[in-house]
């Protein structure tokens, strides 16, 4: 077209890498390049897009934002480069910037340093391969330091800091430290965690973010509450960094292509041992984390009466539901009160026989089984801990070695069809782009192939999650031998007892057998779940009932 009036936007971009390059990336020397260009062919500039400290993986950068406007609205039909890297080093976006975008509205893109021909694409793909390859480099290094245990973050945890010897070492902080063992004592005690605020708040004690930049000397002027809230101390209990372990790659990109974080699966968290000074003992972590995992809080009934220690743990082995507690008062004939505290399968209790069998069990005899079995497992963990953390082991391996074997199937043939579906996108942009295949068919199969990616990449979520229940851990029978075998005299159960040591109780239906009637409980532990091949059937031949309706 030789009679076409150019109306050049000039874009030109540099990134903090590029900076260390040296002076033939700069922006001045491009805008310098670009103007001259744009006099000697008398050309029209219209304006002048720059992006300083911008990477070429971010597509959101605001001057090169600016100008996909004005092409729109047609106040430029001209984009002048220096070489494609500037647009960006990612293959697609810049193929299909240059190659769709702008045609589409009637604007020409020249680049200076090469030809925008069939090798554009060639050259784009290695623009994007330098940007994947720079964030391999950069993962694997963080990679390497979390392996070693070295922290690697931006400012330390809350009591901590940063050792002045050596950066990735991590040191008590006189100041904090105290209170974080403060915060684990009052929640071992059974305080909730808007108490707990409540209490920091009240005495004046300096959130960790403001603390933070209290001790950098800064104001902290971000948008948040300045104060103590139930969300900062939920996250401080479970982090281990408070029993001297470092937990690290909690967290990444999806892909370089993209800055934005989100949580990985705890299957690929990289987690090393004493690390470092802990601020809390190993006891008083497993007995908050047994807190922590805990929903159910005992509630007040309206009368003011506490509810019973087992309410939310009790659970009809039937039908799954809640069981029920209540409690019978009645006045003998000498005048003394009598009363009687029992658990019925919720259902029944709502609907009668209509909903479930009343699987009725007295309080006292609960705590006596119970207190019996904890009493039982103690003493047989004290006199063989070896062999019965083995054969906890062994039982949870048998038990997920099929599943497992088949998740891991799944996940393998998910994993090679999406790693296939990312070449055929990416051949297939790169024979659109040299005409090989017409705009129908691609427009047909990129929708088609971008949907079996997202189903894939559900799927495949949804099966890494499944499988991290699936986990063998010796760990976990360890600590619950340690905590069990403490309670080898236990004479009385409380609240706090139970949250550490059980996670619920099954009652099934008792029988009468030979006149005796007898329950078959099942006492869930936390860490290593059913133990009843350890149990005998229990005998609950007192009298026992309860209301319905």
């Amino acid at each position: 077209m030789a009679n076409k009036i150019h109306r050049v936007g000039i874009y030109a971009r540099l990134s903090k890498e590029d900076s260390r390059s040296g002076e033939s990336v700069s922006i001045e020397n491009q805008k310098l390049l670009l103007l001259k260009h744009v006099q000697e062919m008398g050309w029209e500039l219209v304006e002048i897009y720059q992006d300083d400290g911008f990477s070429g993986t971010n597509q959101n950068r605001p001057a090169l934002q600016r100008l996909l406007q004005d092409v729109k609205e047609g106040h430029i039909n001209t984009v002048l480069i220096k070489d494609l890297s500037r647009l960006g080093r990612n293959y697609l976006e810049v193929g299909n910037f240059a190659e769709v975008f702008l045609p589409e509205h009637g604007c020409e893109l020249i680049s200076l340093n090469e030809k925008l021909d069939e090798m554009a694409v060639f050259r784009n793909w290695f623009n994007e391969l330098h940007s994947r390859n720079t964030s391999k480099k950069v993962k694997d290094v963080k990679r390497m330091f979390a392996q070693d245990g070295k922290f690697g973050g931006a400012f330390a945890p809350y009591g901590y800091i940063k050792s002045p010897d050596d950066k990735h070492k991590l040191i008590p902080d006189e100041l904090t430290a105290p209170i974080v063992r403060k915060i684990f004592e009052l929640r071992a005690s059974g305080m909730g965690y808007n108490a707990i605020a409540r209490w920091l708040n009240a005495e004046g004690v300096t959130s960790p973010r403001d603390y933070y930049y209290q001790q950098r000397g800064e104001a902290n002027n971000r948008r948040e509450t300045h104060a103590w809230t139930n969300v900062t101390l939920k996250g401080l209990i479970i982090n281990e960094v408070y029993i001297g372990h470092m937990v690290s790659m909690k967290q990444g990109t999806k892909s370089y292509k993209t800055s934005k974080m989100v949580a990985k699966p705890k299957e690929e968290w990289i987690r090393v041992e004493n690390t470092h000074e802990p601020l809390i003992d190993l006891d008083l972590w497993e007995r908050v984390k047994a807190l922590a995992e805990k929903r159910h809080v005992s509630r007040p009934k309206k009368d003011g009466e506490r509810a019973s220690i087992f309410s939310g743990l009790m659970v009809c082995a039937d039908c799954g539901m809640k069981m029920r507690h209540a409690t019978q008062r009645k006045v003998r004939k000498n005048g003394n009160l009598y009363e009687h505290s029992n658990f019925a399968c919720g259902s029944y209790s709502r609907s009668g026989h209509i909903g479930c069998k009343p699987h009725i069990i007295g309080e006292k005899t609960v705590t006596q089984i119970v207190i019996s079995q904890i009493r039982e497992y103690a003493k047989l963990i004290s006199y063989d801990e070896s062999r019965i953390i083995g054969r906890i082991v062994a039982q949870h391996t048998s038990e997920s070695k099929a599943s497992k074997k088949t998740f891991d199937a799944e996940l393998r043939n998910y994993n090679k069809r999406l790693d296939m579906l990312e070449k055929l996108i990416e051949k297939l942009y790169e024979d659109r782009l040299t005409g090989a295949v017409p705009e129908t068919v691609f427009k047909n199969l990129i929708q088609k192939y971008e949907e079996e990616r997202i189903e894939k990449q559900q799927a495949v979520k949804a099966l890494e999650s499944r499988m991290s229940h699936f986990k063998e851990n010796s760990v976990s029978a360890t600590a619950w031998a340690k905590q069990i075998k403490k309670f080898a005299e236990l004479e009385e159960l409380d609240a706090e007892t139970l949250i550490l040591l059980i996670d619920k109780i099954l009652v099934y239906e008792a029988k009468i057998i030979d006149g005796v009637r007898m329950h078959e409980v099942q006492i869930i532990y936390n860490h290593v779940g059913d133990m009843n091949w350890l149990s005998p059937t229990y005998d609950t031949s007192e009298a026992e009932g309860v209301a319905h309706g």
